[in-house]
Parts: C-alpha cells; sequence; structure tokens
C-alpha cells in the first residue's frame, strides 16, 4: 500500500498576513517546505525565516522545513 503525499504551492505577495495564514489552515496544511534561497530578505515581510517558522507554529500549528 503507498500513501499519497500532495504538494501544493502558494505565494505570499499580494497576500496579507491573516489571508495567507487563514489559506494554509482551511487546507489542513501540515508542513510548509519553504524553497527560497534568501528567505530573509527584507521584502520576505511576514515570511522572514525565524518569523516565518514561529507564526506558522503558533497561528496554525504547522511544521516549517527550509530546503532548497
Amino acid at each position: 500500500m503507498s500513501r499519497q503525499i500532495k504538494i501544493y504551492t502558494i505565494g505570499f505577495t499580494k497576500k496579507s498576513a491573516q489571508q495567507f495564514f487563514e489559506i494554509l489552515t482551511k487546507n489542513n496544511v501540515k508542513r510548509v517546505i519553504d524553497a527560497r534561497l534568501n528567505n530573509n530578505s527584507q521584502l520576505a515581510g511576514f515570511t522572514k525565516k525565524a518569523d516565518f517558522e514561529y507564526f506558522l507554529n503558533t497561528i496554525s500549528n504547522i511544521e516549517y522545513i527550509h530546503l532548497l
């Protein structure tokens, strides 16, 4: 018996933090894999690595992994 893993992509630009986290929560996301090379940029806003990991865990109980 094989286990299916569903993979989706989501962008954070043009979304508020509220919209972004509500989408993830509503869709029962369990883990976010951050594939961005520069995830500490000022342009990352609420998705800067340290903040993003904290928000995902605290707001939605979602695991964060940074994997290039």
